[in-house]
């Protein structure tokens, strides 16, 4: 099984990625991390089911915007469930490495559990100083640090092979990219990463 027969498999579930309750105290932590994004334009490459999708739509609000982007379609179906109240959040399907997007539009691009799944990291990264408006921010987030990430995939056939770097690994790598970071934290319940272009 590769990476995409395992996403539409997982798709066909029951609330397929939907977080569970001992998520919850993860996902304020999240969201206080994000500080107040009523009125932000967000961009959420790795949408899934749109678990995280439904709540940015409520933390930006009606006048922000959200697009969320996956590159399977019945993830991108499932999340266009989750979020059809909300006429200020759109879900299209693609590659977050080939993402078409208004150049300096962004005020955060969000990648929640999308990281280790990308075939072309410096290519989507990339696309996202692009796609930026000035301060904007990138975050990488999991509910995870990069170790137990890394064991569970390894359980599941199709993304086994999908390794998140540890964060102090990831930091370098957008340093070198030109990237400034301001946040790392790698912890057995978190990961979460914040940069801005230098």
């Amino acid at each position: 099984m590769d990476r995409q027969a395992f996403f539409e498999t997982l798709a066909a579930e029951n609330d397929p990625l939907a977080f569970k309750p001992e998520h919850e105290p993860r996902i304020e932590r999240l969201r206080l991390r994000l500080g107040d994004l009523r009125g932000k334009r967000v961009f959420e490459p790795g949408c899934g089911a749109g678990p995280l999708t439904a709540r940015l739509a409520e933390w930006v609000g009606a006048a922000g915007r959200v697009l969320a982007l996956d590159a399977c379609p019945g993830m991108v179906a499932r999340c266009e469930q989750a979020v059809a109240e909300h006429a200020h959040v759109s879900a299209i399907r693609g590659r977050a490495e080939d993402a078409e997007l208004e150049p300096a539009a962004w005020d955060l691009i969000l990648c929640f559990r999308l990281y280790p799944h990308l075939d072309d990291a410096a290519a989507f990264l990339r696309r996202c100083a692009q796609a930026l408006a000035p301060g904007g921010e990138l975050v990488v987030a999991n509910l995870e640090g990069s170790r137990e990430l890394n064991a569970m995939h390894a359980r599941h056939a199709g993304v086994q092979d999908d390794a998140m770097p540890a964060g102090t690994e990831l930091a370098h790598e957008l340093r070198a990219a030109g990237w400034t970071v301001t946040d790392v934290v790698d912890e057995p319940e978190e990961f979460f990463l914040r940069a801005r272009r230098a």
